[in-house]
């Protein structure tokens, strides 16, 4: 009897379900395949050139081609092996597959190639295609001068830069 009675219970046990206050069930929990701590990591191939991160706390979701890290800091070098662009934000969802990285609080990309300095709240960086665009506010400096302005785009390959709308700026002659 106690062993049937130690089975029903185990089996209660397993099907109960975990409520929040207000009653609604929660989800089961998904968990990453690997947590890395201060950890670096090599997106792309080698002859691709590929980006360099360093990270604090990274997460690799390997079903998901996806990676969500914690502090970030990255580059990527030319084909002399100079740094020709660097960056850091409090953190970022890379989809290892296209190569692509959200970044996302107090974001700074600097690229060397005209000493180009962009400050962002999130801003997407498409590895691959050497491409960047954000919707929000986004600070620029060059040796061209300095603009704010939302909805930006550029493209690194061809040095184009592009706003939708420009709030504030200087062009410096």
């Amino acid at each position: 009897m106690r062993k049937a009675l130690l089975i029903l219970l185990i089996a209660m046990l397993c099907s109960c379900s975990f409520m929040d206050e207000d009653g609604s069930e929660h989800a089961k929990a998904e968990l990453p395949d690997i947590v890395l701590l201060d950890t670096s990591y090599t997106l792309g191939q080698s002859g691709e050139r590929p980006v360099y991160i360093a990270s604090d706390r990274m997460e690799l979701w390997s079903s998901e081609d996806r990676a969500v890290t914690g502090r970030i800091s990255f580059y990527q070098l030319d084909e002399d092996g100079e740094v020709a662009l660097s960056g850091r934000a409090e953190s970022a969802e890379i989809d290892t597959d296209t190569k692509v990285l959200r970044l996302s609080g107090n974001v700074l990309f600097l690229s060397s190639d005209g000493d180009m300095r962009i400050e962002a709240d999130d801003l997407v960086f498409d590895s691959s295609n050497e491409e960047l665009s954000a919707e929000g506010t986004v600070s620029v400096s060059s040796e061209d001068g300095t603009f704010t302005g939302e909805g930006f785009s550029a493209d690194l390959v061809s040095s184009s830069y592009s706003f939708k709308t420009i709030t504030k700026g200087v062009f410096a002659l």
